[in-house]
């Protein structure tokens, strides 16, 4: 009796655990969910120069999914430009979020030249859809070209 109790709570709490993980994927915004969430995939590239256009190394650029909700860890990624002020990286998001900013910010002080912050809202970058999804689970490829003109900071 003791055992099919005790496989009975074990089946139990695996039902109500795995409708929570997927119901938690939804609720945070975070990553592709294993249960079959629709995503899509990104290519984020850019160049980031002063207005000599010269190339700005060591720039950090923050990809903001959600820059409103006021929650840290919530559909960001951080990425910095390299010697040449180029930034690129392939993302994977479960659907495009309306208001989703890229901020791009000087800091490593004076070592390439201080300059200011700029954040470029969405209608100031390009999304081009370069691969058609399945209208189901997978809304295609789309690649945000964004270049920045970075003014310094006196």
């Amino acid at each position: 009796m003791k055992t099919a109790l005790v496989k009975g709570w074990k089946w139990l709490l695996g039902v109500v655990l795995g409708m929570l993980g997927f119901e938690g994927c939804n609720i945070i915004g975070f990553g592709r969910c294993e249960y079959g969430e629709p995503h899509a995939d990104y290519k984020l590239i850019g160049d980031v120069k002063n207005k000599h256009g010269h190339p700005i190394p060591g720039i950090r650029v923050v990809f903001d999914r959600m820059p409103d909700k006021g929650n840290e860890f919530i559909g960001k990624d951080t990425l910095y430009t390299d010697q040449n002020g180029h930034i690129e990286k392939d993302l994977t998001y479960y659907h495009w979020v309306d208001g989703t900013v890229l901020k791009f910010e000087d800091v490593d002080g004076a070592e390439n030249g201080a300059y200011r912050t700029k954040v470029l809202k969405e209608e100031e970058f390009e999304v081009e859809q370069t691969k058609k999804g399945d209208k189901k689970w997978y809304e295609g490829a789309f690649t945000v070209h964004a270049d920045a003109v970075l003014e310094e900071d006196n």
